[in-house]
């Protein structure tokens, strides 16, 4: 007897409402989304429209992300992704969900410098003991208090800790986390200084946000 399922479908679509075509849900049955996908729809459309038909009974945990090159792989800075997953539970029929996907360095405020009117900042993310932190993000604000979304981000680091980060010049205070969107109250207790004279900043970041 086939097994029982659901349909998964809507929208991805950019910070502007415009629909994204060949962006992809990557579909996962737990938490853990730093690995290959259960499941992966189909690109989407012109529209930004989606749909794949999944087994129902159980909980699955979704993202949307356009891939570079249509490789799998660690998000780099430049990836677009639709932030954390989104929980999906279904026993039949239908589910529909929309996702907001963004270039991840500019998901705060959708800003685009160019490459050289910026200060790169990299390093390391630590834990309290020192050692590296995989799958973790960076983040920097100008307020010291994160109220809603920082206003630059990084890709995941890589299992030796390291990012990079472009900024326009200015002080900031500058944090790490492991989930993003962090939620609101978050505080970034590090200061960061990228004045314009500067133009490769190293900074190691230690993990304070789980």
């Amino acid at each position: 007897m086939a097994a029982q399922t659901f349909i998964f479908r809507g929208k991805i679509v950019d910070m502007a409402g415009k629909g994204v075509c060949g962006a992809e849900v990557f579909i996962y049955d737990s938490t853990n989304t730093r690995r290959p996908a259960d499941f992966i729809t189909g690109p989407s459309d012109k529209e930004g429209s989606y749909t794949i038909q999944l087994p129902a009974g159980k909980r699955y945990w979704a993202v949307a992300r356009v891939r570079q090159d249509g490789k799998y792989g660690p998000l780099s800075p430049a990836a677009q992704h639709s932030g954390e997953p989104v929980a999906i539970d279904a026993d039949e029929g239908l589910v529909e969900r929309q996702f907001i996907v963004a270039d991840i360095r500019q998901v705060a405020k959708g800003k685009q410098k160019a490459r050289e009117d910026m200060v790169k900042v990299r390093g390391r993310v630590v834990d309290g003991e020192g050692a590296p932190v995989s799958s973790a993000y960076v983040l920097v604000n100008a307020m010291r208090e994160v109220s809603q979304l920082p206003d630059y981000v990084s890709g995941w680091t890589e299992e030796t800790g390291l990012y990079t980060l472009y900024l326009p010049p200015g002080e900031y205070f500058i944090g790490a986390a492991v989930t993003f969107p962090t939620g609101p109250g978050m505080k970034l207790e590090k200061r960061l200084s990228a004045v314009s004279s500067q133009s490769d900043i190293a900074i190691d970041v230690v993990l304070t946000a789980k």
